[in-house]
């Protein structure tokens, strides 16, 4: 005799799932916008020197993360809703969610350790180049690179703990017998 086919996700479930999904699309947006407006002026000995987040290869780097996860968590937050009105998922689904979780999650984890790493190494290289106080603008830039990275850090530890839900759901997905 054949087990019985296991019971869809509770609706606690299903809420928790969907306010994840959106808590990442929350951080990737807000990400997205404070990477892309991150620019500095500066006045060196005369001279005026404009600096855009673009001129640094991890931020670049970071904002590409950011927006690739944020275009996946629009997906997955379409897909979640669609089973949260339904009560049903896809078999298709269920391979995307996992290996799409994975795969996106490493893609923000690398993204923040790039802006972390570079916020660091730039700012201490600007303090040894230039004296500035901690009102300068250059401060400013580095600190929104702080923000940022911080803000996808979150946005990977959101789809880390939905990495493991997908995980479970792709164990107990109900098997098609031919």
């Amino acid at each position: 005799m054949a087990p019985p086919p296991p019971s869809p996700p509770s609706v606690m479930l299903r809420t928790v799932l969907l306010l994840l999904r959106v808590l990442t699309a929350a951080f990737l947006v807000t990400t997205v916008a404070l990477v892309s407006s991150n620019t500095v002026t500066l006045e060196i000995r005369g001279t005026s020197i404009k600096m855009h987040f673009n001129d640094v290869y991890a931020y670049r780097y970071m904002l590409s993360a950011a927006v690739i996860g944020l275009g996946y968590a629009i997906v997955e937050l379409v897909f979640t809703i669609a089973q949260f009105a339904t009560g049903t998922i896809h078999p298709f689904n269920y391979l995307f969610s996992f290996y799409g979780d994975k795969l996106i999650s490493y893609l923000l984890a690398t993204g923040s350790a790039a802006g972390f790493g570079v916020s660091k190494d730039l700012k201490d290289t600007y303090l040894a180049l230039i004296e500035f106080d901690s009102t300068d603008p250059v401060d400013d830039f580095f600190s929104k690179g702080y923000a940022s990275a911080s803000l996808l850090l979150f946005a990977f530890v959101s789809l880390a703990v939905l990495s493991v839900f997908s995980s479970l759901a792709l164990c107990k997905r109900p098997t098609q017998v031919s």
